[in-house]
């Protein structure tokens, strides 16, 4: 299978390729929010020589998403898998309602099988029925009576024609309305481990990445702006800078200034060469003490918003039935390896943009605004991402890039240094929580969870849903319906904790605290009433979610539970997100004090799984992710400034202190489908941090870890 580095538009898809093309229609609401009464969500292409093209909707950054909804549609269309090519594309077609009246082109939230699984596999039926129809008319024989394999119809008296032989009669029969499907049981596609499609171009190094992109003309940028957040550029020295050999400009905007060169090296050289004054504002104050003193406020708060609130109010619990813990986790960047760049050729007539990003509509919204050209005159083109987490969910580096070539009206590619990408970062923000369990009889009775701090709804889009419950709900996720806990008394608070610091969708988002929170207190629960750990969970684990149950089991059977290697300890946390549900047991031992994590042993339940290898691969990723970030990642605040600027002080796991990690899948094919991308990384924190209680007795409520345990806030 093939699968092409850049992407094309839709409109190019379309005059391009070949002979037959397929389009489904989105549900009514969907369609409603589009504002079209019949918009297109997913298309399939067809040429003469049996290519099958199938447009993704969704950007590949390392998560399989190509190869998983290539096969869910090529499954129903019975193609033959080593002629199917994949495309990213950009349309309003593939847009999603975000709320009231908001649409947009996005990946993330670990939603694309979850979205895209039903509308491919009806693409590729409808295209599967005309072929055969039009196979049926070319024979005179009865549609009913031909059977598909592998891009090739047949006759029962063995006649036989290619998809590709094909194509142009199938192109003219109008689409059936109701398509037979494939009965499920004999799928060949879905369900297997096909090779991931961009496997062979990634080992190579044949794969395109946007630092890859190359224009006949194109310029280089370098760009870096004002320290303090809502800082601007006040005087600027350039001398210096551009006598550098290779630099074309230095062009000075209101909160950035950037430098234009032959090539980037002198452009970055350039840079560090200016001498800049910065208006730095009214955050030049902002540092790490006071960010942790606001959230610890806030966990005093008198109104907190309430999520959830079941059986009698914490108020009235007895105090000597009461157990707490205050946590805290700090800032913390996403560090996708690719850095943040963009490249960007503006012509009179029309704008490309090629960038890695999650958000298509963004961009092209933000290309039509800075050139003053329409919408359908912008071709947004998506080349595999280095990595996203959420921050290629933002737009920031874009519209510097689009500001840049208005003012040259050249070729440009601005590509950010690693300090500027993490010094202006939207951070997964910084949380407290404050746990409290009723424990009566030797029985939890109850448990009274309230976090504190900021909400990315609210700086990722001033005005989206800010005044809905949904949307104030937003920092508790895994604190609400899904838990798999029963309690008599529940009671769910969040508090708003407004600090000027960027934040933004970090993978798992929420959940990456909220488990931390909550798996960490139910072990601290745990040895208070001298319980095993898997014990109190299976005890609370409602009836009602058999799944979250048959997970843990798996784990903790797969991770041998209480028989650990001598000198190593174990952990375990359980949790829910995105529809998927994660158990994770942690080994460990402690080396001088700190902990070396040796194994990680995950059970998993998405639902139906498309391709297994790549469900295995996420939960590794997540999981290593998640422990990279709990170990020793956060980000420090020091007048008004980041105090960290690359992989030196921020640092990330490498290979040599990686764990092996186990995955192991709960088959669950009557399940709805859930995500896999975000799933592995809530659960690893709070893991880790119950083992090294096992280990030291030592109770680490704050993150990350090292630092915790090195300095005595443990």
């Amino acid at each position: 299978m093939r699968s092409s580095p850049q992407s094309l538009s839709r409109r190019g898809f379309l005059a391009g390729l070949g002979v037959l093309l397929v389009a489904v229609h989105l549900p009514p609401a969907e369609a409603a929010a589009v504002g079209s009464p019949s918009p297109l969500s997913a298309f399939v292409g067809i040429a003469a020589d049996g290519t099958t093209t199938i447009l993704s909707p969704s950007s590949e950054m390392g998560q399989g998403v190509c190869t998983a909804l290539a096969q869910l549609l090529a499954e129903e269309l019975d193609a033959d898998w080593s002629l199917v090519r994949v495309v990213t594309t950009e349309g309003p077609e593939f847009r999603r309602s975000l709320g009231p009246g908001y649409t947009m082109q996005v990946t993330g939230g670990s939603t694309s099988v979850p979205v895209w699984s039903e509308p491919l596999r009806a693409a590729g039926a409808s295209a599967r029925d005309r072929l055969v129809r039009a196979a049926a008319a070319r024979w005179g024989a009865p549609a009913a009576s031909l059977t598909t394999d592998a891009g090739v119809v047949h006759h029962p008296d063995g006649r036989s024609a290619t998809y590709g032989e094909l194509a142009l009669e199938a192109s003219k029969l109008r689409a059936s309305r109701n398509p037979p499907r494939k009965p499920r049981t004999v799928d060949r596609l879905v369900g297997t481990s096909v090779p991931r499609n961009d496997l062979v171009a990634k080992v190579t190094g044949a794969a395109t990445f946007g630092v890859d992109i190359r224009i006949p003309g194109m310029l280089r940028a370098c760009s870096v702006a004002c320290p303090v957040f809502g800082g601007r550029v006040g005087a600027v020295e350039d001398a210096a800078a551009r006598a550098i050999p290779g630099v074309r400009d230095v062009l000075v905007f209101e909160d950035f200034v950037a430098v234009v060169a032959d090539t980037w090296w002198p452009a970055k050289r350039a840079v560090e060469a200016l001498k800049i004054t910065w208006e730095e504002g009214a955050n030049a104050g902002l540092d790490s003490a006071g960010v942790s003193a606001a959230l610890r406020a806030g966990l005093d708060a008198e109104r907190p918003f309430v999520g959830r609130s079941e059986g009698r109010s914490p108020a009235l619990w007895p105090a000597e039935e009461v157990l707490s813990a205050d946590y805290e986790v700090p800032y913390l960047d996403h560090a996708p390896m690719e850095p943040l760049n963009c490249t960007v050729h503006i012509q009179p007539d029309r704008c490309d943009v090629w960038v890695g990003t999650q958000v298509q509509t963004m961009v092209l919204q933000a290309a039509a605004k800075a050139t003053g050209l329409r919408e359908e005159q912008v071709f947004v083109h998506t080349p595999y991402l280095g990595g996203g987490f959420g921050r290629r969910g933002n737009n920031d580096w874009v519209e510097q890039a689009l500001a840049i070539a208005v003012r040259l009206q050249k070729p440009v590619q601005l590509l950010w240094t690693r300090e500027e990408g993490i010094r202006h970062g939207f951070y997964r923000p910084a949380f407290a929580g404050r746990l409290r369990a009723r424990v009566a009889a030797g029985e939890v009775r109850g448990l009274h969870v309230r976090v504190a701090g900021d909400n990315i709804l609210h700086r990722y889009r001033p005005r989206l849903l800010q005044g809905l419950p949904l949307a104030k709900a937003l920092p508790m996720e895994g604190l609400l319906e899904s838990s798999p806990y029963g309690f008599d008394d529940v009671r769910m608070e969040g508090v708003l904790v407004d600090l000027p610091v960027p934040i933004g969708f970090w993978r798992s988002v929420s959940h990456s605290y909220t488990a931390f929170f909550v798996e960490s207190f139910l072990d601290e629960v745990a040895a208070k009433i001298g319980v095993d750990s898997v014990a109190l969970r299976r005890g609370l684990i409602r009836d009602s979610h058999a799944r979250f149950r048959a997970v843990l089991e798996l784990a903790v059977e797969k991770g041998a539970w209480g028989k650990p290697e001598a000198g190593r300890f174990q952990g375990v946390a359980l949790h829910e997100s995105f529809g998927s549900i994660c158990a994770q047991v942690v080994e460990l031992s402690m080396v001088g004090g700190l902990p070396k994590v040796h194994r990680i042993t995950a059970a998993v339940d998405c639902g139906p799984v498309v391709n297994p290898d790549l469900v295995r691969a996420q939960i590794m990723g997540g999981a290593l992710f998640g422990l990279s970030e709990a170990l020793g990642a956060r980000l420090d605040f020091k007048a008004g400034r980041v105090v960290q600027g690359n992989f030196h002080d921020y640092p990330l796991l490498r290979m040599k202190d990686a764990p092996n990690v186990e995955v192991h899948i709960v088959e669950n094919p009557t399940a709805p489908v859930g995500g896999i991308g975000e799933i592995g990384t809530p659960p690893i924190a709070p893991a880790v941090c119950n083992a090294i209680f096992a280990a030291t007795g030592r109770r680490v409520r704050s993150l990350p870890i090292l630092p915790a345990l090195a300095g005595g806030k443990a």
